[in-house]
């Protein structure tokens, strides 16, 4: 056995391992090992070998739904999370799922994130149905379409959309609340690739999650849960403070059955078998691909002993005397067990060669990568090829923009653009090639454009964003218009929102929203503003008065923001 830590500086709130398909042909699917850092979601580098270990850069999350097929990346919009804790993995839907405040959320394989249950904010009203969890712990699947969550002394259900309904009966059922993050409606998860139980394929079979309380009330407050998957219909391993149970799913009147320890009573850490055994409190449990439990098991000081209960309830010291305040065992690919430090200073990861369950993303044979080969025709490839021949002798149009010429086709243009409609009138088939000028447009904008009308798709880099979101209104374009907005949403910053402003000032109708949004992230980090443009500001502030007095204002009136701490 070995140890060693990982340096780390948020709260850490649990490991998870995922599986990554490959986004292009040819590209070989992955493994990829989340730390839960606080607000932030960590890549373990090198949890699937035996080398060192690393955190990389945060994910860039974004806000759901979940991107289709030939949006880019850029045009998503950034997912601020509240304090993220207790990760899943689930293979019926290919997701990640955590607690963000009060509810559960869903990471899918494109970094998307979606509240399906619950809401992230505090309800205010106890009987409203936002209010369904308490407080979430430890999420675990079951490989069936199906999640199960602590809530108190209760288990709840999360029956995921397609998923097979299960022998548990339910004392009650509820609906998501459409309220979430944000505003976003709470429900409707679409099950990812198949897995295990059959789940239906990423964006289809879309639903509600159905939440559920298993019929039963643990004699203590559950202090961590487990699946595991032997038997006909596997069981859930729980643990109070002292004690661990096993509940059976076959059946939905069984009752707990006590494994190990003895309920109540918090004593210096005994080995035995069953009601002989002892803990003193465990902060976690997890089980491996043998039926064993490693709990994490404090001592009461700044130590933790690792203790491993084997399948008929035998209970031994396997590590003691741990430095830290350590819980939520994960296993990693490695076979290696981390433990994560409550108090946020480092990662510990023991080397102990463990076998892993048949549910953990690393367990299966990983799919090949799709050979590669040339890309099916698809009618935006044969478009976006006709562009790029241009001129070959079938363009009727020739726009000068910025000193560039753009040889185009008419009946494209207008069948896309009001704009061009009005333009050419009923001069579309007259086999004359024609003429216009767009004066005041940039020429790399303008070539997105053109990309957009023949193909659908637009890969807008942050920096021709405004330029591409104006000309896009201007030639009357409005689903190209909010892409690029939401690019410019997405890249704003200190240095950059007060020109913004004045430039969405100036627009007219169509950017009021975005000036909305502008004035709104000014409000809430002008200190940084002030601090990193205030050269701008005094512009903002010369150039339109009314609208810095109103960001002053506001800015006053505004509380403090709230810090994601644990």
């Amino acid at each position: 056995m070995s140890g060693r830590a990982v340096d780390g500086s948020e709260f850490t709130g649990g490991i998870v391992s995922r599986v990554l398909l490959g986004s292009r042909p040819g590209e070989a699917v992955t493994i990829q090992t989340l730390v839960v850092c606080g607000c932030e979601l960590q890549p373990l580098v090198g949890a699937d070998a035996h080398g060192g270990l690393e955190l990389g850069p945060p994910l860039q999350l974004y806000a759901g739904p979940a991107a289709r097929d030939g949006e880019p990346a850029a045009a998503r919009r950034p997912y601020e999370a509240e304090l993220l804790v207790y990760p899943t993995w689930d293979p019926y839907s290919s997701a990640v799922y955590m607690r963000e405040g009060g509810a559960v959320v869903r990471l899918a394989s494109d970094n998307t994130v979606t509240v399906v249950a619950g809401a992230v904010e505090e309800a205010a009203d106890a009987d409203d149905m936002v209010a369904q969890f308490g407080e979430v712990f430890n999420l675990v699947s079951d490989g069936a379409g199906s999640l199960f969550a602590v809530d108190g002394r209760h288990v709840r259900k999360l029956q995921l959309p397609g998923g097979r309904p299960g022998p548990a009966t339910a004392q009650s059922s509820v609906q998501p609340s459409a309220a979430a993050a944000g505003g976003e409606p709470a429900a409707a998860v679409a099950a990812a690739a198949n897995g295990p139980g059959g789940g239906p394929p990423d964006g289809e079979g879309e639903g509600e999650v159905l939440v559920s309380t298993l019929p039963f009330r643990a004699p203590a407050d559950i202090a961590s849960l487990a699946f595991d998957g032997g038997g006909s219909s596997g069981s859930l391993l729980f643990s109070t403070r002292t004690a661990l149970y096993r509940l059976p799913l076959g059946d939905p009147t069984s009752a707990p059955l006590l494994l190990a320890g003895e309920e109540g009573v918090a004593s210096t850490a005994a080995d035995g078998r069953g009601a002989d055994a002892r803990f003193y409190s465990i902060w976690g449990i997890a089980l491996d691909g043998e039926g064993s439990v490693y709990a994490a098991d404090w001592t009461g000081g700044n130590t933790t002993n690792l203790r491993l209960v084997a399948a008929d309830g035998t209970v031994t010291t396997a590590v003691a005397g741990l430095a830290g305040s350590l819980g939520i065992p994960a296993i990693l690919p490695n076979g290696c067990l981390a433990l994560d430090d409550f108090n946020g200073v480092t990662l510990h990861v023991l080397g102990l060669g463990l076998k892993l369950p048949r549910w953990h993303a690393a367990a299966a044979p990983l799919p090949p990568a799709v050979p590669a080969g040339p890309p099916p025709r698809t009618l935006p490839a044969d478009l976006r090829a006709l562009l790029g021949r241009q001129p070959d002798g079938t363009a009727d149009l020739a726009i000068v923009v910025g000193g560039r010429t753009f040889h185009a086709h008419r009946v494209l243009l207008s069948a896309h653009s009001e704009y061009f409609q009005q333009h050419f009138g009923g001069d579309i088939a007259d086999g004359s090639t024609q003429q216009l000028s767009l004066p005041d447009a940039d020429g790399d904008a303008f070539q997105i454009v053109l990309g957009w009308v023949y193909t659908g798709t637009a890969d807008i880099p942050a920096a021709l964003a405004a330029g591409v979101a104006e000309l896009a209104d201007r030639l009357l374009l409005p689903e190209l218009r909010e892409q690029a907005v939401a690019v410019v949403e997405a890249s704003v910053s200190a240095v950059t929102v007060a020109g913004l402003l004045l430039w969405a000032e100036a627009r007219g109708p169509a950017f009021s929203a975005l000036l909305s949004w502008l004035k709104a992230w000014y409000v809430d980090n002008h200190e940084a503003v002030e601090q990193d443009a205030e050269a701008d500001v005094k512009l903002l502030m010369v150039r339109s008065p009314d609208l810095f007095f109103e960001l002053v204002r506001d800015s006053r009136l505004r509380p403090a923001k709230r810090p994601c701490t644990g």
